[in-house]
């Protein structure tokens, strides 16, 4: 038997970074599996939010990578007559989708593949999750009603990250679904570098897209009530995605005390990322929901420990002594885990971010997670 060939739609991708999750994802698997499968991806010519292509890429043709090749199309070219010419010129294996809302990069493939007779494999990437579903919700859940109705997903293997993700599957496509699960690919742990912590003086950041879901508002609003006797500086390292609640949130940082300093520094490619985190000690994070939370294990293994909420698969964090998983419902306990931290000398720090550091290198060396995603890929 030859090679599988996989074609992947996504959104959005390298070297695109503002959509966070769904293009690390991507890349991750593709990072693992380039040399064992032939990998194609079909993605838009632009970053999330992005007016204009990016510049020095061929559009609307396959450029070729190291180990697998990527077609950028412009929105004039994301329509099913394209797709049925890509599912013509070459016989794929796989079709593997990793949105579930999106009308050109999943409903229109989608559509085009089972004509051909081809295998789907659909992930949903959290967009099933509660959290997801309370953005635009009349929308998303008449789209789930209509498709459910028309059974427009028959015939899939439907991708899981987490049991959650697999409750939510069955909820709303249906209980005879079938679902594998595979935990997203890491990237690779990089070498552990232990950073300055003076006692009462903390520096913690926000790492992700700035958007309602991800509970900024909150954040800031957890950080008016440290105590003055603290120093905290707070780093705010994302896209805006929504202009009127990063609005919002300005209103909140032009209020906040003395001793609490906010700087917004804008969205970072993901490879420039870890020589950023060097500079601070924690990701506080108190997010909605996560499908998986790649912000969360790329600060961890850039030697930061977390303090996020408990919307994400990342928990008991703080019986491993890497962080705080805590519920939405007490922000008085999120403040008290950022005064802790505080309050934290050079010794217990680097104990802890030794801890954080050596939990997620034992998460993304693991072989069964990488096996588990191969198996999204059996005959």
């Amino acid at each position: 038997m030859g090679i599988k060939s996989i074609i992947i739609f996504v959104d959005w991708y390298l070297p695109g970074f503002k959509a966070g999750g769904p293009i690390q994802s991507v890349s991750n698997f593709v990072s693992s599996f380039k040399t064992e499968f032939d990998i194609s991806i079909v993605t838009s010519d632009r970053d999330l939010g992005d007016d204009k292509p990016y510049s020095n890429l061929k559009l609307n043709e396959w450029v070729s990578f190291n180990g697998y090749k990527v077609m950028y199309l412009d929105r004039q070219h994301q329509n099913n007559k394209i797709y049925r010419s890509l599912f013509t010129e070459k016989k794929y294996d796989f079709v593997y989708l990793n949105s579930l809302f999106s009308l050109p990069f999943t409903i229109k493939p989608l559509y085009e593949a089972r004509k051909y007779g081809l295998k789907i494999v659909l992930a949903p990437r959290g967009m099933l999750g509660d959290g997801s579903l309370k953005i635009k919700t009349f929308k998303k859940r008449v789209f789930l009603f209509f498709t459910r109705f028309i059974r427009f997903f028959k015939h899939i293997t439907w991708h899981a990250t987490t049991k959650e993700e697999i409750r939510n599957i069955k909820v709303y496509i249906g209980k005879h679904a079938e679902i594998k699960l595979a935990p997203n690919l890491a990237v690779l742990a990089q070498n552990f570098v232990p950073r300055q912590k003076n006692i009462n003086c903390l520096r913690l950041f926000y790492l992700s897209r700035i958007s309602s879901i991800k509970n900024l508002h909150n954040a800031l609003n957890m950080l008016r009530n440290v105590q003055s006797s603290y120093s905290v500086q707070y780093f705010i390292i994302g896209p805006v995605d929504d202009k009127n609640y990063w609005a919002r949130c300005n209103e909140i940082i032009n209020t906040l005390p003395a001793h609490i300093s906010v700087e917004y520094l804008g969205a970072v490619p993901n490879h420039k990322l870890f020589e950023i985190l060097k500079c601070y000690h924690f990701l506080f994070l108190p997010t909605l929901h996560e499908n998986y939370g790649h912000a969360i294990i790329e600060s961890m293994i850039a030697g930061c420990p977390v303090i996020i909420s408990d919307k994400t698969p990342w928990l008991n964090l703080y019986e491993k002594g890497v962080g705080w998983d805590i519920a939405l419902d007490n922000p008085d306990k999120f403040t008290g885990a950022i005064e802790t931290c505080a309050r934290m000398g050079q010794g217990e720090y680097n104990a802890m971010s030794l801890r954080a550091y050596e939990y997620a290198k034992q998460v993304t060396e693991n072989p069964e997670v990488v096996e588990t995603n191969r198996r999204l890929f059996e005959n």
